[in-house]
């Protein structure tokens, strides 16, 4: 009985110590949660029947007027590229870096882009299909 009651009080230690860990938050990454301004989130890419990918991605200020900062990050070093394409479709700029990795932050000049409404396509690797696409306004 003793073995039972030192092995739950184990146990319960170990699920209170990892929910404490998992739920702290430094103040410093509140406050930027707080107070992101751009445009953000993930989506997950099939590697296999088995196996998806989380991507996060990230396209920073949320009014852009003559640079764009785009991020992806991934568990792994992929080969990503991008293209932007503007309301009618057309390619207005294409992103190719020259090696993978797995955070990709580059400063895209959009300066010479008209104000309206434009779509960023993420490829992987030399899929002629986009995996993934967002909108964003430029100003």
């Amino acid at each position: 009985m003793k073995k039972l009651l030192f092995i739950f009080t184990m146990a319960l230690g170990l699920a209170t110590t990892s929910f404490a860990q998992s739920g702290t938050i430094s103040a410093q990454n509140a406050d930027a949660i707080k107070n992101f301004d751009g445009i953000a989130g993930n989506f997950q890419y099939a590697l296999s029947a088995k196996e998806n990918l989380n991507v996060n991605y990230a396209l920073t200020p949320k009014v852009l007027t003559s640079t764009a900062h785009f991020m992806l990050h991934t568990p792994d070093p992929m080969p990503f590229s991008a293209i932007i394409t503007d309301a009618a479709g057309k390619t207005v700029m294409t992103w190719t870096p020259e090696t993978k990795v797995y955070l990709y932050n580059v400063n895209w000049n959009i300066a010479s882009l008209n104000s309206g409404v434009y779509t960023v396509k993420i490829f992987m690797d030399k899929d002629p299909k986009s995996i993934f696409q967002f909108n964003f306004n430029k100003q």
